[in-house]
């Protein structure tokens, strides 16, 4: 892609070569440093791109191989300035969209969010903006380290984040998990591992420190797992030396959690009509201009779908012009009875979104047994399902002798 703009902006000639020995003049092209490319045959003579300057360098080389060069075609930026040099208002307007270009790309034109699950979009962007951060803001004006501590601070269930400019884009990755909310301790730090659940363990791998607890055994929330105390024992099996480390395991437990959710077989039912209008908008900056020819509530009961395309140049030099199309798809509302099959479809797709959410989470699904009942003009499904998840969460060590951690604080004073 450089290559290609660099060849626009010096210019290049396609020529022909024809004559006594084109060979001997490409190897003189290429002992004087000459750059050619594109070269192919047609018939006896060659053809090739050449730039500028290495067109102006071929006399002499024309003359000792007795060859001849014929220019074919011209491209680039300087044969577009010569073929319009006496139309000033052209070269001018040129001017002032490089000059629009560049003072549009001092500014953030597009906000996107990305890792994102529980927040939504809208969610994160209204605080954005309560904050300050909008579209079209300077980039000067942004400051990474700032959004990603108050983004943090404001929303406990975000446990990373990070705020990137690129282009005129403002990028926030997120990284979500409602279950955590301790801060975690530095590497260069003492640690125990205690559980962030209560449940069975059924897997259990200790890379540093000293397990509390072994697999198959029950533990709660808030149990030891692992210690950061080490003891070293001799050879009479004492304790000659003690040490701290930051406890490194991978614990996995699983529990038995109950799932309930019902809803009414009768609702309200949309019907749509078929009937549809469309209209057209063009959002400069925040503004929206609207091209319709018909008034916005025509319908009394309707849906809105919306499509966007925004201007841009590049992958992420986004431009303040958004061309939008809205579709309004009329419907008319009537009461209606699940059939058995649709309550069941309906429930089924209840619990695998609920399912799905528990995956995002880190957990993992062992085994369902959640059933459904029709009954009583109600949609019921219940049951209770196995899952497993990592169940490690970090805490400050009390230092001292296990005496000393047993006594209460009072004691020890």
């Amino acid at each position: 892609m450089l290559t290609r703009l660099l060849k626009f902006l010096k210019g290049y000639v396609v020529i022909r070569l024809s004559g006594y020995s084109p060979e001997r003049f490409l190897n003189l092209c290429s002992h004087h440093h000459i750059i050619l490319w594109g070269l192919r045959s047609v018939g006896t003579d060659y053809e090739m791109c050449i730039s500028i300057s290495g067109f102006r360098r071929l006399r002499p080389l024309v003359h000792k191989t007795r060859t001849r060069a014929v220019i074919l075609e011209r491209h680039g930026l300087p044969f577009i300035l010569y073929r319009y040099r006496k139309r000033k208002l052209f070269a001018g307007g040129a001017l002032l969209c490089m000059a629009l270009l560049y003072v549009l790309s001092l500014f953030i034109w597009n906000i996107h969010v990305e890792g994102n699950y529980s927040l939504s979009d809208e969610v994160i962007l209204a605080w954005l903006e309560s904050t300050g951060i909008v579209h079209g803001m300077a980039k000067r004006n942004v400051h990474g380290e700032e959004i990603e501590a108050g983004l943090r601070e404001h929303f406990p269930e975000i446990t990373w984040t990070s705020a990137e400019v690129k282009g005129t884009r403002l990028i926030i990755h997120v990284q979500e998990n409602e279950d955590q909310t301790a801060e975690t301790i530095p590497e260069d730090e003492p640690a125990d591992l205690v559980s962030s659940g209560e449940g069975t363990i059924v897997s259990m791998i200790v890379r540093s420190g000293t397990p509390a607890v072994s697999e198959g055994m029950d533990v709660q929330k808030g149990d030891l797992l692992v210690g950061s105390r080490v003891d070293v024992l001799d050879d009479a099996g004492e304790t000659a030396n003690t040490y701290y480390v930051h406890a490194d395991a991978d614990v996995r437990i699983q529990r038995t959690e109950h799932y309930e959710e019902s809803f009414d077989m009768h609702y309200i039912k949309k019907i749509y009509t078929g009937e549809t209008r469309s209209s057209y908008y063009l959002m400069l900056g925040q503004k929206r201009f609207w091209f319709r020819l018909w008034h916005p509530d025509v319908y009394e009961q309707s849906d809105s779908i919306a499509s966007e395309f925004p201007l841009k140049i590049t992958e992420n030099f986004y431009l303040p012009v958004v061309f939008g199309k809205s579709t309004e798809q009329e419907y008319a509302e009537e009461e209606a009875v699940y059939t058995k099959e649709e309550a069941v479809a309906h429930a089924k797709e209840n619990w695998a979104l609920f399912f799905e959410k528990l995956r995002i989470k880190g957990l993992q699904i062992i085994e369902n047994n959640v059933k459904i009942d029709i009954s009583g003009g109600r949609c019921t499904a219940k049951g209770d399902y196995l899952v497993e998840e990592s169940a490690v969460q970090e805490q400050a060590p009390v230092i001292g002798t296990p005496e000393q951690a047993e006594e209460p604080e009072e004691e020890r004073e």
